[in-house]
């Protein structure tokens, strides 16, 4: 692995610059406005984690936001209606831009396969037993399914 040696302030300043050009957060506008440019920002960032933290507003909102003014919530809607992006757990929940969805068939067709699942190693003993549970007392509620004093 390299490591960059940084030998004065202005060196440390210049790369806090690049870091924060290469994420759009320099330029005004840099992709645009509106839902064209919530699609060019998705598009350059690869990549949109998205977060439920919601103190102002979901967290994923903030990052499209603070790229691309005249953006609204309900546009991430409408990019996947119209296959702009579409969304994965690729490290965790995210959005990602179509051109991208290919990248993710293979994972997805050996999961369809049986050659692996999406959860590495499942407990089919446990998972058999809430299987047994929906099937006669029909889809649980979390409440009942797991009490507050249960979750570990």
């Amino acid at each position: 692995m390299t490591v960059i040696e940084i030998k004065s302030p202005q060196e440390l300043s210049r790369l806090r610059r690049l870091a924060l050009a290469a994420q759009g957060l320099l330029q005004n506008k840099p992709y645009g406005r509106g839902l064209a440019g919530a699609r060019k920002a998705i598009n350059h960032l690869g990549y949109v984690q998205i977060d439920t933290i919601s103190v102002v507003e979901r967290a994923h909102h903030h990052v499209i936001h603070s790229r691309v003014p005249g953006f609204e919530p309900h546009m991430l809607n409408q990019l996947l209606i119209n296959k702009d992006i579409f969304e994965y757990w690729s490290h965790a929940a995210a959005f990602l831009p179509i051109t991208d969805f290919r990248f993710s068939l293979p994972y997805k067709n050996a999961i369809k396969s049986g050659q692996t699942h999406w959860f590495r190693s499942p407990d089919k003993k446990l998972m058999g037993e809430l299987l047994a549970r929906i099937r006669s007392d029909g889809p649980p509620l979390c409440q009942p399914c797991c009490p507050v004093g249960d979750i570990a």
